[in-house]
């Protein structure tokens, strides 16, 4: 494998709160300290250059979902998302019969794209009364048979789990789904305060689209919102400005800090297209203004990309630039246990990167080592 030097760019390192003029020199997939002369040159002058981000939850993009795209579809999908910085992501089933999220699975191992990491899957053990966009003819109670079923073959390639850990039968699921060694997490439901914190204490690791589709915060009755602004367990965040409003995205960062907020997308077939009439779990979706929703006004995913996060995070926050990145690169990659070798800038660490100006634009994404977009070709 050539290598790369990236030269004269301001380095974004989310790890230690520092932007720092320097050079890049990447061998073999991964960042080297120094790089012989015939390496390949990258001129970043007046760019950043940050670790690629990772989105933890993504549905589908450019006319496609994950839930019904072939392979050659969903690199489609994929490689979207890799022109707007994300070097890895999550594709996201939602509630649908066993055999649709199987098949599902089955279609994203298939493509074998670099960017996928594996798959979260988003319900069906989920709360109908905060169903969201999900189709609640495929609700389903928790059980472990069941999710045996679901994960047969493929437990290894499963990563996070959303689950209403307040209905019967989840604290089983919940364990079972640790046992596998994904990430159990509350969504979709109607806990109490109470219930989520017992809920954390039992292995719920990770909160799905903190605010959305959760029993809200009252001062006599927390919520699940309440446990998961007080609780030391990471959340997801839909920096779109729609889904939160961006006073309660500047609450939730003064809360809980610049390690516990992980930014996504969840983001639909409508990403990366105009507005128009598109589907999701057998539902159909209208978006108008870039605003996804049911024909009863239920939002519905969005059509968010990880640069544009970064960027409304950073406005509704006040944050600086490598806490924003943190929340886009180090804080999913520490969620998914692979901090070690993902989601910040050091040597010996994989040279998975994103190249952006001040005004986000992307200008090139690097997986592994390799160029897969550069804005100029």
């Amino acid at each position: 494998m050539s290598q790369i030097l990236i030269r004269g760019g301001t380095i974004v390192h989310p790890d230690r709160n520092e932007l720092k003029s320097s050079d890049i020199w990447i061998a073999d997939g991964r960042i080297i300290p120094t790089a012989g002369e015939d390496a390949e040159q990258i001129d970043a002058t007046g760019l950043y250059v940050a670790p690629g981000f990772i989105d933890l939850q993504v549905n589908g993009g450019v006319g496609h979902n994950f839930e019904d795209a072939s392979p050659e579809e969903i690199r489609t999908i994929v490689d979207f998302y890799v022109s707007h910085g994300a070097t890895g992501l999550l594709p996201t089933t939602v509630t649908a019969p066993i055999a649709g999220i199987r098949s599902t699975i089955e279609r994203v191992k298939q493509t074998n794209h670099p960017a996928i990491l594996g798959m979260h899957i988003e319900g069906p053990f989920l709360s109908p009364a905060q169903k969201g966009a999900h189709n609640p003819d495929y609700i389903l109670d928790p059980s472990v048979e069941t999710f045996d079923a679901l994960a047969a073959g493929n437990a290894c390639f499963i990563k996070i789990v959303t689950l209403a850990p307040e209905r019967p039968g989840a604290d089983q699921l919940i364990s079972r789904i640790r046992e596998i060694g994904a990430v159990p997490s509350l969504g979709h439901s109607d806990a109490t305060y109470d219930q989520t914190i017992a809920a954390i204490e039992h292995g719920i690791g990770l909160f799905t689209h903190m605010f959305n589709a959760m029993r809200g915060f009252h001062h006599r009755a927390p919520g699940a919102v309440g446990a998961g602004i007080t609780s030391d367990v990471p959340v997801e965040l839909i920096a779109d400005g729609i889904h939160v409003h961006p006073g309660a995205m500047k609450l939730l960062y003064n809360a809980k800090g610049p390690d516990r907020i992980c930014l996504i997308t969840d983001a639909i077939s409508a990403a990366g297209l105009e507005d128009g009439e598109y589907h999701l779990g057998g539902l159909q979706v209208f978006v108008r203004d870039a605003t996804a929703r049911l024909a009863d006004g239920t939002l519905a995913g969005s059509t968010l990309t990880m640069d544009k996060a970064v960027k409304n995070f950073i406005a509704a926050t006040g944050c600086s630039l490598p806490e924003a990145v943190r929340a886009a690169s180090l804080n999913p990659a520490r969620v998914l246990g692979i901090a070690d070798h993902k989601g910040s800038i050091e040597p010996g660490k994989d040279a998975d990167l994103v190249i952006f100006d001040d005004e986000f634009t992307v200008h090139y994404t690097i997986i592994g080592g390799e160029v897969v977009y550069a804005r100029d070709r």
